[in-house]
């Protein structure tokens, strides 16, 4: 059956929602120490080295950590030594980013907001296609892949035409919520990986 397009107050409430979410889980996120963060970051990398779609993907778009963010910086490392081409995202416009090739981590410079980015002299990356892993950030995760992103809607835009590509989310396990709110336009991870534990989202719910 056809989901019925939401109304404007329904839009509302869905977004008002949205927003005490995402407060409450980066609140969480952001007290976790640094002990832990490091211990996690490393069982979320190891973790993902693991899974067949990481080992089968010739190219990797991985966010550049920021903050208290699930790292990436392993992940990045890791990836172009074993020869997988990396690609991180550069905001471009309001809810738009495109993504940039990088061939060593000192290629990220403070950009938008400050978050790292690739310089001006990196490449352009293609559009994900089914030879890439796409790896999202975000601040709250379900186990059916309905996820809560930061408020911008860069990768819902920017995932909109990529049916082809994988898709995974790194997360702490106290960013996992049992249900979350969703938009019908938001893009779900196909998997969710946290120092915990490795979760498939049913393929129906993408």
């Amino acid at each position: 059956m056809e989901r019925k397009p939401e109304t404007k107050s329904e839009q509302d409430r869905t977004k008002t929602e949205k927003d005490k979410i995402r407060k409450h889980f980066l609140k969480l996120r952001g007290e976790i120490c640094e002990d832990m963060r490091k211990d996690a970051d490393a069982k979320i990398a190891r973790r993902l080295f693991e899974t067949e779609m990481y080992r089968k993907a010739k190219s990797v778009y991985c966010y550049a950590a920021f903050r208290d963010e699930a790292g990436t910086a392993e992940i990045m490392e890791e990836s172009l030594r074993r020869g997988k081409r990396v690609a991180a995202p550069r905001v471009t416009g309001r809810r738009r980013m495109e993504f940039f090739y990088i061939r060593v981590l000192s290629d990220l410079k403070p950009g938008t907001w400050s978050i790292p980015e690739p310089g001006p002299w990196c490449d352009p990356a293609p559009k994900p296609d089914a030879g890439a892993l796409v790896i999202m950030p975000g601040a709250a995760f379900d186990r059916n892949g309905n996820r809560i992103g930061y408020g911008g809607g860069y990768y819902d835009t920017y995932l909109a035409d990529c049916p082809s590509c994988r898709r995974a989310a790194l997360a702490f396990s106290v960013q996992c919520a049992e249900c979350l709110p969703a938009d019908p336009h938001d893009i779900r991870p196909e998997f969710i990986i946290t120092e915990k534990e490795l979760i498939i989202c049913p393929q129906d719910c993408r």
